[in-house]
């Protein structure tokens, strides 16, 4: 699931989240949307939390699947150019 910080913060992860993934943050969140981006679980096998502002690192980030790429482009539409 993909989750939303009001602070910012994006939270890629198959847990059931309340209160955001970044470290120090600990705000409530809310899903926005309901994919799975299983490449994230590669790196750390509870996910990815990433600052929105910073997004674009994964789509510009040639060691990333296009699969996964897409999968963030699906969801955040500013990307989808």
């Amino acid at each position: 699931m993909i989750y939303d910080c009001p602070t910012g913060h994006i939270s890629f992860t198959r847990d059931s989240l309340e209160y955001c993934g970044m470290k120090g943050c600990g705000k409530a969140i809310i899903i926005i949307s309901p994919l799975d981006i299983d490449w994230f679980y590669k790196i750390n096998p509870h996910g990815l939390c990433i600052e929105r502002k910073e997004l674009h690192k994964i789509v510009e980030d040639p060691n990333i699947p296009k699969d996964a790429k897409n999968k963030v482009k699906e969801v955040f539409r500013e990307f989808s150019c």
